[in-house]
C-alpha cells in the first residue's frame, strides 16, 4: 500500500519518532546497528508498514474526504461533472436573459418610434413603437435587478459553505481521532519491524576485535599480554680444511730425480 504525497511526511516524522524511542536506543546501544541503518531500511519498508495500517489509513482518507468537500461524484447519464447534481437550472438562466433581450428590443423599439416621430411618419405607429419601447425598457430593468439579487444569494450560499455547526465540530474530532488511530497503528508497525530487524542481527564479535578476544600485533604480542617467541635459529658450524695437522697431506708430487 502507497500513502498519498501529503501523508509521507507524516509516515518520516513517526519513524524518526520511533528510532529516538528509549526502547529502540537501548536496543541500538547493545547491538551493533547504527541508527541511520534503521532509518532507510525504515523508509525502504514504507509501504510494507503502511499495509498494516490499511483499515485505519482508509477510514481517516474517507473522513478527510467528507470534511474537504472531496466526496466522489455520483455518475448521471448525461455526462461526468458536478452540473448534473448541481446544475444552473431554467430560473438562472432565464434571469440573466431576460434583461438582455428586454432592454435589447427596448433600444430597437425607441429608435424605431422617435425616428418616425422626427420624420413625422406614421404618428400612431410611432407612438406605439415609443410605448413598446418603454415597456420592455421597464421590464428589462426589473428583470436585471431580480436577476443580480438571485445570483448574489446563489454566489453568498455557495461561497460560505456548509455552516459551522455542531455536525462540523463534530466532523472534524472524528477526523483527528481517525488520524490518531492510523498513526497509533503506523508507530507500533514500525516499532516491530525494528525490533525484527535487530533480532536478526548479530551481537558484536567476541573474537579478534572484541575486548575478550587475543589478537596478534606485528610486534609479535597479543592483546593479553602474552609473548609469542618464534623458533630460534642458529647457524651451522663450518670448519675449513685443517691444513697444518700432520694428517692431512696434499696431492703426491712426483721427485725428479737428476
Amino acid at each position: 500500500m502507497r500513502l498519498r504525497d501529503e501523508d509521507r511526511a507524516a509516515y518520516t516524522a513517526a519513524l524518526d519518532d520511533v528510532i529516538g524511542s528509549t526502547e529502540i536506543q537501548r536496543r541500538l546501544a547493545r547491538s551493533g546497528v547504527r541508527a541511520s541503518q534503521l532509518r532507510v531500511l525504515g523508509l525502504a519498508e514504507g509501504p510494507r508498514v503502511a499495509s498494516t495500517a490499511e483499515r485505519e489509513y482508509r477510514s481517516y482518507l474517507a473522513l478527510r474526504q467528507r470534511a474537504r468537500g472531496e466526496a466522489p461524484l455520483m455518475p448521471s447519464l448525461s455526462g461526468p461533472g458536478r452540473q448534473q447534481v448541481y446544475g444552473a437550472g431554467l430560473l438562472p438562466v432565464l434571469a440573466v436573459l431576460t434583461p438582455v433581450l428586454a432592454i435589447t428590443a427596448a433600444a430597437l423599439f425607441l429608435l424605431l418610434g422617435y425616428g418616425l416621430r422626427l420624420a413625422d411618419s406614421a404618428p400612431a405607429v410611432a407612438g406605439n413603437l415609443v410605448h413598446a419601447g418603454w415597456t420592455s425598457l421597464g421590464i428589462g430593468a426589473l428583470a436585471a435587478v431580480v436577476g443580480v439579487l438571485g445570483l448574489y444569494r446563489t454566489a453568498s450560499r455557495h461561497r460560505g459553505g456548509a455552516p459551522k455547526d455542531r455536525r462540523d465540530q463534530g466532523l472534524t474530532a472524528e477526523l483527528d481521532a481517525a488520524r490518531a488511530a492510523w498513526l497509533r497503528q503506523l508507530h507500533e508497525g514500525i516499532r516491530s519491524l525494528l525490533l525484527q530487524h535487530l533480532d536478526r542481527s548479530p551481537p558484536p564479535d567476541a573474537g579478534g576485535n572484541g575486548p575478550g578476544g587475543v589478537g596478534t600485533g606485528d610486534d609479535g604480542a597479543g592483546h593479553d599480554g602474552a609473548a609469542v617467541h618464534s623458533p630460534r635459529f642458529t647457524s651451522p658450524r663450518f670448519t675449513g680444511p685443517n691444513f697444518g695437522s700432520p694428517e692431512a697431506s696434499g696431492p703426491d708430487i712426483p721427485t725428479l730425480r737428476g
